[in-house]
């Protein structure tokens, strides 16, 4: 009874885990993205992401500063990602589209 329940545990756990969207973050050129809800940024053309250095109350905020590293998602219809280093980047393209 006891190892058929770990193993149902086991087995809920690792569905789980698997079913987390995870991906490695690549800026794209002329995609311009916000990073914890606070500094604009966009793709070099070398590749690299350049963010503004705004002091914005939300860009220390732990929640979007301590996200699971790798994960992507969407908000409302943006593209999210949690980045090593950055925190939580989005996209900004619906934002822009209804303006």
């Amino acid at each position: 009874m006891k190892v058929s329940t770990f193993l149902g545990i086991f087995l809920s756990f690792a569905a789980l885990v698997l079913s987390i969207n995870v991906t490695k973050f690549k800026c794209k050129k002329g995609v311009r993205y916000v990073e914890n809800h606070c500094n604009e940024c966009y793709c070099q053309e070398n590749g690299m992401l350049r963010c503004n250095l705004i002091g914005c109350e939300s860009h220390y905020d732990p929640i979007l500063r301590n996200c699971p590293i790798g994960y992507m998602w969407t908000q409302d219809c943006e593209r999210c990602w949690c980045v090593i280093y950055i925190g939580t980047l989005c996209t900004t393209e619906c934002r822009r589209r209804f303006q």
